[in-house]
Formats: structure tokens, C-alpha cells, sequence
């Protein structure tokens, strides 16, 4: 039998796998994701489908999640996916590219909920804080520079549901194409005011730096977990 030259060998092979990766079903993702995050009622392919739900450690996140390959992207070099999705009465939306260097997040507006994130550091997670997050940026990528910001708002703690909302409150990210940058916290006059700054690395999922919370009132319920915090000022100190 007469073998095949070996360009003819990689072409035919090259469009197997291209024609496996169009057909393939959007729920091949899920084979590599952490137990911790859950993808619900995946339906499609990898360029155009939908889910009706992300959850991380069982919290929903996001809620009806679409997303559509945009071909007329092709010109600029990169796959590109414009995704949209929605947290309650919020709508989020961003446009994901994938190019030689990397990917790529742009003009991002997503709303997510705090308490998954908040969970992540032991201090915060005893205060049982929640909120409704709004992430802002033009371009989100490990390849190049990045400024984002994040306003909180109906900031609440479940130990002092009586008390109500503490504020509205903003971090600003600036992130170096290293992985490295750091962060500032600012807050609106409210029952809590908080203050920071500090520094982090990406590629080695490192945060430090320090918040001072200064409460208006007590707290009835919050007001014994500060108490047991440094004081800084008429505030309190926590360090990341």
C-alpha cells in the first residue's frame, strides 16, 4: 500500500481536528473545570450555545448565559466570542478573543454577587458579607497591562441583617503585563466606611495589603467581630 506524503498526512489531520472542534458540544468544558464551579443545562457547541446557570460552590452567579462566535472578527487575527449573561435584574456582557498570544477580555460589564469571592479570605468569610459587584474594563488580559474597577454595592453582612445596607464602596485595579499591580478601596458615606490599598500577583494568587473599616454606629451583631480586629484610628484594621 502507498503511503501517504506526510503534508497531505498533517492537512487531512488538521481538518479532522478543526471539524471536531466546530462540532464539538459545549459541554466538553465542563470535563476541565474545578469541582467547585457547576455549569447548568449546557446546550450547543463551543462557538454558539447557552446555559441557564453558573454556580460556584453551589451559589449561583450568573444566569442565562449565551455565547456567539463572531466571524467578522477574523480580520483582526483573533476568535472572538461576544457573551452576554445576567446576575438578578442586571444584564452582563463581554467580548472574549483568543489570539496567538493569549486571550483576551474586552469591554467588560459583569455583575456578580460578593459572597463567593468574599468567602475566600477567613476574616471576611466570618464576617458573612454580601453585595452586589460591578466589574469594569476595557481589556482584561496576562499579556498586557489592565485597569478595572469594581463597584460594590448593597453591601450587607448576614450578622447584622437588622442594620440593613452599610454603603456603596469602589476598588480600582492596575495590573502590570507581569501579572503584578495593585489595588486601592473607596467607599460613599454610609453605616461603614472602609479604606485600602495594597498589591497583588496574579500569576502566584497573591493578595496583601490592609482595609480599615470605620462603622458610623454600632453595628449590632458586626460591631463584636470588629471589636476583636487592631484599631487604626477611630477604625479597624484588617491585613491581608
Amino acid at each position: 500500500m502507498k503511503r501517504l506524503p506526510r503534508r497531505v498526512l498533517i492537512t487531512v489531520l488538521a481538518v479532522f481536528a478543526l471539524f471536531g472542534v466546530i462540532r464539538a458540544p459545549a459541554s466538553l468544558v465542563t470535563l476541565w473545570l474545578p469541582k467547585t464551579i457547576q455549569l447548568k443545562n449546557v446546550e450547543g457547541s463551543l462557538w454558539n450555545g447557552s446555559l441557564s446557570a453558573i454556580g460556584v460552590d453551589g451559589m449561583i452567579v450568573q444566569e442565562r448565559v449565551e455565547w456567539h462566535f463572531r466571524p467578522q472578527a477574523l480580520i483582526s487575527g483573533a476568535l472572538t466570542w461576544a457573551v452576554s449573561g445576567r446576575f438578578g435584574e442586571q444584564t452582563s456582557a463581554l467580548n472574549l478573543a483568543l489570539r496567538a498570544t493569549g486571550a483576551q477580555l474586552n469591554e467588560v460589564s459583569v455583575y456578580l454577587p460578593l459572597e463567593p469571592l468574599a468567602a475566600l479570605h477567613p476574616k471576611l468569610k466570618m464576617a458573612q458579607l454580601g453585595a452586589l459587584l460591578h466589574v469594569t474594563s476595557g481589556r482584561l488580559s496576562l499579556s498586557a497591562p489592565i485597569k478595572a474597577a469594581v463597584d460594590v454595592d448593597r453591601a450587607f453582612s448576614a450578622l447584622a441583617a437588622q442594620s440593613g445596607q452599610f454603603g456603596s464602596y469602589r476598588f480600582e485595579l492596575d495590573v502590570a503585563a507581569d501579572g503584578k499591580g495593585r489595588w486601592t478601596l473607596s467607599s460613599s458615606p454610609g453605616l461603614l466606611g472602609a479604606t485600602g490599598q495594597g498589591q497583588f500577583d496574579v500569576n502566584r494568587s497573591q493578595v496583601d495589603g490592609r482595609l480599615v473599616l470605620t462603622p458610623s454606629a454600632p453595628i449590632p451583631g458586626l460591631s463584636p467581630l470588629l471589636t476583636q480586629l487592631p484599631r487604626a484610628g477611630d477604625g479597624y484594621l484588617i491585613t491581608l
